[in-house]
């Protein structure tokens, strides 16, 4: 497999690991409705320092993640997801790489900056997670070999062509009316939602759930057989007779050669499929007699399964099968789904920017890129097969993915959530969160009232580091914090919801208790008053966090406790 290989690789290979845990603290006056009890959040901060801090809470937990990263351009006029030349991305560059930094061409930066990101995202998806990603021709072949590294090649679904169907008139030979869409599955457990690509004409069976066709079908992989079918075949029309087929004999000679019905035996001996052996009668819409067909099939094993099952529906991947005969004597199948897939490559009717821009504005939000909502929510449906899942966007800009999950969940009552993290302070509060507010609570343009989502999200911001550089606890740590740090780097798990006392939870025979109540306080201690109030004795082996302990070691061996002391036993993950 191809390697990409650029300057400063070396030192973001494994970056993600060095990043610091910080803590996220609320801000409730930023925050909308009950957004802590719902789980919608907007982060302010680094998103590379905001990935890792989500880690203890959502590792594995994550459905579906959408991002549209810089496109790294190169213009050197600001536009939001256009580079990757802010000052904080240079500033980062300077402390991860070094002095190296300063000699980095443009695709240098974005490769530092977008592999460690893409490492952390990858840990946070689920098994049967997905990932999109949006970018143009300036990185998408870099894109692609980086994905292929991170989440192997096998787990590549396909690059979306999206076609923008915005303003083209610009001064280029070859007017670029497309960008592209990057589709990776976390493993092979990975399924695909049920949609239907939206440009389908109007009277495609799709929309109704159903998937028809011939089983005839010729080729080196459809050896031609003879089926029987039987009295009670269903037929599409009422009365049928239709007298057997006429064929000279050197057509099935040919065929027995060969092994196959090739184009050029179908035009020498003016075939038409299937062979009908017999006479073909139907009366009141079934077969009044006995009738051999011949040709190549597909779907022969399942249309015999239907025979076998008295012509009688047969089920077949969550979906009714059945088969009939054609005003023309051909069979045909008839596929019910109860959920129709058809995804298409290229994306087209997506909405397009100019759109997007101009319902911003009738927020009275200006924003130049914003990518358009329809597209964002096509994307979700593939990626969540329920209503339900967690989305994250790290790059989430003016926040078109928050409000393509909230109406989501409007239009189908589903239950979905979304993770955003915004790093430019000037467009976090004043344009993703602003946005966020009006699609929840409705506003009013022009004397027009625009009914909201309904929901909330939580605002938070990136707070201190839970440990400072010499490993110490940071004061403002509370008992949530570090529960679900130290369960997550003790099982590489994500502790599920706040536990209601000291035992965080089990995993893998092992119980993990933690005794904590703030930086320094003397009630963190390991006693035999704990013991007898808190801890459950039918954990096979318990693992004890606290500062102190005042139980001897044979007493913790014969509970199958190993007691292990903050700070210094806490991994610094």
């Amino acid at each position: 497999m191809p390697v990409l290989d650029w300057i400063g690789r070396e030192q973001v290979l494994h970056h993600d690991r060095e990043v610091p845990f910080r803590i996220l603290k609320p801000i409730k006056s930023l925050s909308v409705g009950n957004g802590a009890g719902n789980g919608n959040l907007l982060i302010h901060g680094d998103n590379l320092e905001a990935l890792k801090a989500l880690m203890p809470f959502y590792y594995g937990f994550i459905k579906c993640v959408y991002i549209d990263p810089p496109y790294n351009t190169g213009k050197e006029g600001w536009k939001y997801n256009d580079r990757v030349d802010s000052p904080k991305i240079r500033e980062w560059l300077g402390k991860v790489v070094g002095p190296e930094a300063e000699d980095l061409c443009r695709h240098d930066k974005w490769l530092c900056m977008m592999y460690p990101r893409l490492r952390l995202l990858k840990d946070l998806l689920q098994n049967d997670g997905v990932i999109f990603v949006s970018i143009d021709d300036n990185e998408v072949n870099n894109l692609k070999i980086l994905m292929d590294d991170i989440f192997g090649p096998s787990n590549f679904i396909t690059q979306f062509i999206w076609n923008t169907e915005g303003h083209t008139d610009n001064q280029f030979q070859v007017k670029v009316n497309h960008e592209y869409v990057l589709a990776y599955a976390k493993t092979q457990e990975t399924r695909l939602g049920y949609v239907v690509d939206p440009s389908t004409r109007e009277d495609s069976n799709l929309w109704k759930g159903l998937a028809e066709n011939s089983i005839t079908k010729n080729g080196p992989g459809n050896p031609p057989s003879e089926v029987q079918l039987p009295l009670g075949f269903p037929c599409a029309v009422d009365r049928l007779d239709l007298p057997p087929s006429r064929i000279d004999h050197r057509f099935y000679q040919e065929v027995e050669r060969q092994g196959y019905i090739t184009r050029e035996m179908t035009r020498k001996f003016s075939v038409v499929y299937p062979i009908r052996k017999d006479r073909m009668v139907s009366k009141a819409g079934k077969l009044s007699q006995k009738c051999r067909v011949y040709s190549g099939w597909a779907n022969v094993k399942k249309l015999k399964a239907f025979i076998d099952n008295g012509c009688q529906p047969v089920q077949d991947r969550g979906d009714t099968l059945t088969f009939y005969i054609s005003n023309r004597g051909v069979i045909y199948y008839k596929r019910e789904r109860t959920r129709a897939r058809s995804i298409l490559s290229v994306l087209r009717n997506m909405g397009t920017t100019e759109q997007m821009r101009s319902e911003l504005e009738r927020q009275g939000i200006k924003f130049p890129y914003p990518k358009p909502k329809q597209l964002i929510k096509y994307l979700l449906r593939i990626g969540l097969v329920e209503d339900t899942g967690i989305v994250l966007d790290s790059f989430a800009g003016s926040g078109t993915t928050g409000q393509a999950v909230l109406e989501l969940d409007k239009e189908d009552g589903g239950n979905r959530r979304f993770i955003l993290v915004e790093m430019e302070d000037d467009v976090c509060e004043l344009i993703t969160r602003a946005r966020l507010e009006r699609v929840i609570k409705g506003y009013s343009f022009r004397g027009e009232k625009v009914e909201g989502t309904g929901g909330d999200f939580q605002y938070c911001e990136l707070g201190p580091s839970l440990f400072d550089n010499g490993g110490t606890i940071n004061k403002e740590c509370t008992f949530a914090d570090l529960a679900k740090y130290v369960y997550f780097t003790e099982t590489k798990t994500a502790l599920a919801s706040r536990p209601s006392g000291c035992r965080l939870g089990e995993c893998e025979g092992t119980a993990y208790y933690l005794i904590f109540e703030g930086v320094g306080s003397a009630k963190n201690v390991l006693n035999y008053n704990f013991l007898k109030r808190q801890v459950r004795y039918e954990d096979r082996r318990k693992v004890i966090y606290a500062d102190k302990c005042l139980i001897d070691d044979d007493e913790l061996a014969d509970n199958n406790i190993t007691f292990k002391q903050i700070p210094y036993s806490i991994r610094v993950f």
